[in-house]
């Protein structure tokens, strides 16, 4: 067998693993790995990606496959910090014909990223079976050999595990099966990831739970109901060298990952290496900085600031398209739609991000969150408008963290600071409205604002209202269709709600903090008013309260319909004046 082919299946994870296989290719074509050079390969001769597939035409095509994987799997799966190769905490031994003895140093090694969910960062394997042999059968078979390997970590004060590696060190990657033709005829055996018929399947090698729930849709009508094509699974293992992932922290207990896909297996290709290419860390940067995240290329310049502040599956998520859009476009914010979509490359292609988080249990770690976002094109509008309109992201997110004054020692805090805007960018990203969710955020901050009102040494932090405001104002009139149709009608709502809060803070010329303080049983009224006909008793009792001129239009405009939602605009643009306010000094900038 001489020719194989790799078909588009609209799978995420085994179409990333043919973009990564067609980029191995190349690195073999470009003499880039050293242990692949016997191999000389022509673009459009001996491989060549299509639309919709790649193909591999080459003598010693076997060879070359395991060839590929395993360089692959140096790269990808086997990884290791400066501190870990410096420390070389594990051996492997050559036997020469003599019997002679040679011990090479080789360090640890951890999978970190989609590699990890693949294998578990399972013990290493080399990529022989016989390369591998337990310290006890070789006690037992050879004591002497036991006895100068034995010596040999001794004399390093290494520890000796239960496993000893001949011939090479260990690889993180799974050990191969060895293909046959079986594999690739046609048979009767399906694959249920690829569809295919062949011969011969393989076994879904992986003891992490990333693929084990799939043993929970069984028939338990045959044996190979769980197993897959031999191209399944070579082809999920390359997935990993084109995902992007970030652990929130260095402990490693959460793992945020993200693949890219579009309409087509040349389209994949040139975006992921066109676009997301240059927002990837190097190799060299991604060890210095022990693999905690492989994106952005760098974050000293980011304006959303640096990729630690974000530790959601959805906040990292938009990380990643701001920053891939800050790079694109640099200072061309007057550019149109189409062209900003013909800039980013996307403009006559489709573009989608399916992300996944996991968390660790037991040792393990175990996806709980999976979402496909597949209106990319949208969010990159989103931006550049909100940009247009001089809406400051950066300001807006980093006002977004607020946590309870009396959970602020809480060992958590961090997470929990950032709940808040977690959801808060999951709406965001899906195009839904965050009206109701920033009504609350508004209060909240109100509420948290007077628990601190007598504590000098307390704050919830940086908030730039002016730019949250900005941004509801901006953004409801893009994605709600009630009031992108009463754009007038929202203006209004935000002056009626900032003249009742300064209403509230210059009433009978009193002191402010102390009007704001008192006046929350207005706004808390205003909040529970859950009906048409509540609603506008308490607008009343508001005017009268504090002289109020409310527009005529503006309460000739509300209705059944609309009141809930002017009631939201009146309440956020009333704490916008009251929360500056009640904030400390040192909180406050001319433009809050």
């Amino acid at each position: 067998m001489q020719k194989i082919t790799f078909t588009q299946t609209h799978n995420v994870f085994l179409d990333n693993g043919i973009v990564a296989v067609y980029r191995y290719l190349q690195k073999v074509e470009r003499k880039e790995l050293s242990r692949l050079e016997p191999f000389s390969l022509i673009k459009g001769v001996n491989y060549a990606l299509e639309p919709d597939k790649l193909w591999i035409n080459h003598h010693d095509l076997f060879g070359l496959l395991e060839a590929l994987y395993y360089a692959m799997g140096r790269e990808v799966y086997d990884t290791f910090t400066d501190k870990q190769e410096n420390e070389s905490g594990n051996l492997f031994f050559d036997v020469d014909p003599m019997g002679n003895l040679t011990a090479t140093p080789f360090p640890k090694m951890n999978t970190y990223g989609l590699t990890e969910l693949l294998t578990n960062n399972a013990q290493g394997t080399t990529p022989k079976e016989e390369d591998t042999i337990k310290i006890d059968a070789i006690r037992k078979q050879n004591p002497v050999l036991a006895t100068q390997i034995e010596t040999e970590f001794g004399k390093r004060n290494l520890k000796l595990l239960s496993k000893v590696y001949f011939n090479g060190p260990y690889t993180k990657l799974t050990r191969l099966e060895t293909p046959q033709n079986a594999h690739f005829e046609l048979g009767t055996h399906p694959c249920y990831l690829t569809g295919e018929l062949v011969k011969r399947l393989v076994d879904a090698q992986n003891i992490s739970p990333f693929f084990s729930g799939i043993g929970a849709f069984r028939s338990h009508r045959s044996g190979n109901d769980t197993k897959v094509s031999w191209k399944a699974l070579y082809l999920s293992r390359f997935s990993a060298a084109t995902c992007f992932y970030q652990y929130p922290s260095k402990l490693r207990d959460a793992l945020n990952v993200y693949l890219v896909y579009s309409d087509n297996l040349t389209n994949l290709h040139e975006i992921l290496q066109d676009k997301f290419g240059p927002i990837t860390r190097p190799l060299d940067v991604l060890r210095k900085q022990e693999y905690v995240a492989n994106f952005p290329q760098s974050d000293e310049n980011n304006p959303l600031g640096r990729s630690s502040d974000f530790i959601g599956r959805n906040e990292n998520l938009f990380y990643l398209l701001f920053t891939l859009y800050n790079n694109v476009m640099g200072e061309r914010p007057n550019v149109d739609n189409r062209e900003l979509l013909k800039l980013l490359g996307v403009a006559d292609r489709t573009l989608g991000i399916v992300s996944m988080r996991a968390e660790s249990f037991a040792a393990t770690m175990r996806p709980n969150q999976f979402e496909n976002l597949h209106h990319v094109k949208f969010v990159f509008a989103l931006i550049h408008k909100l940009g247009q309109q001089g809406v400051s992201i950066p300001n807006v997110w980093l006002s977004l963290k607020l946590i309870k004054p009396s959970l602020q020692s809480n060992r958590d805090r961090y997470r929990m600071e950032r709940q808040f805007r977690e959801r808060f960018v999951g709406k965001v990203l899906n195009g839904q409205s965050i009206l109701a969710d920033m009504e609350g955020f508004f209060n909240d901050c109100y509420g948290y604002l007077l628990d601190v009102l007598n504590e000098p040494g307390k704050s919830i932090g940086y908030k730039r209202y002016n730019e949250l405001i900005k941004f509801i104002s901006a953004y409801e009139l893009i994605v709600n269709q009630n009031i992108m149709q009463n754009e007038e009608l929202q203006r209004r709502a935000l002056n009626l709600g900032s003249q009742v809060g300064q209403g509230i803070l210059n009433y009978n010329q009193n002191d402010r903090k102390t009007n704001a303080r008192q006046g929350r049983k207005y706004i808390i009224a205003l909040r529970k008013a859950n009906q048409f006909a509540g609603f506008m008793d308490q607008l009343s009792r508001v005017q009268s309260r504090f002289t109020l001129n409310i527009s005529r239009d503006l309460l000739e405009g509300i209705n059944e319909n609309n009141y809930d939602w002017i009631k939201q605009f009146v309440i956020i643009s009333a704490l916008n004046q009251i929360n500056p306010e009640l904030s400390p000094k040192s909180d406050k900038t001319p433009n809050q």
